[in-house]
């Protein structure tokens, strides 16, 4: 079977405020259906005022996240996520920017004690395009109020309510039995299938 690659971007953004790129290869069969990914290893700019080389939304996160004001509360917001003295709890968070406007953000809290980190639990959040973000870390919050444009916002929504509809058409008993994810993503895969 004769496969074709599709290359795409990855974005993330680091819990220091870093962007990272990574490159992702897809393998896709005659059949139209992935046969594999391969993920290459995340790149950092040494200077991300310097972003020569780079696709247009490493270079709108990278405005987002160095904008002054936003550099000066991600120090503020650091400085009030560690506690000083043992044991203590410090708060980061990480974040993935979708192809779609969706900004996935991982809380990450650590404790330490006697200046060994002992515990780390994840919580996972997500801000959809057209979601109110104010309540969000700093980088996160930027980040949404520079990528969720109400072109992202529209399209994101009109794309919503499709599988919305879509999934309306299953029989009850679909519903009720597989969770929702699972049956959208059934849905897109079948149409593009098709």
């Amino acid at each position: 079977m004769a496969l074709t690659k599709s290359i795409k971007l990855h974005h993330s953004v680091t819990e220091l405020g870093n962007i990272q790129v990574r490159q992702v290869v897809e393998y896709i069969g005659d059949d139209s259906k992935g046969k594999g990914k391969k993920h290459g290893k995340p790149y950092t700019p040494k200077d991300p005022k310097v972003m020569d080389g780079f696709d247009d939304r490493s270079k709108e996160i990278v405005v987002a996240i160095i904008a002054p004001k936003v550099m000066a509360d991600l120090f503020l917001e650091k400085l009030a996520g560690i506690q000083p003295g043992d044991p203590h709890e410090e708060v980061t968070y990480d974040r993935v920017v979708e192809s779609d406007g969706k900004i996935a953000v991982r809380r990450i809290t650590r404790i330490y004690d006697e200046g060994v980190e002992v515990s780390k639990k994840y919580h996972r959040s997500w801000i959809m395009p057209g979601d109110d973000y104010n309540n969000a870390d700093v980088i996160s919050n930027a980040l949404a109020a520079k990528l969720h444009t109400p072109e992202v916002i529209s399209a994101y929504k009109a794309a919503m309510s499709i599988i919305k509809t879509e999934i309306g058409k299953f029989p009850l008993i679909l519903a009720v039995m597989i969770p929702p994810q699972i049956v959208a993503i059934t849905f897109l895969l079948c149409k593009l299938l098709s």
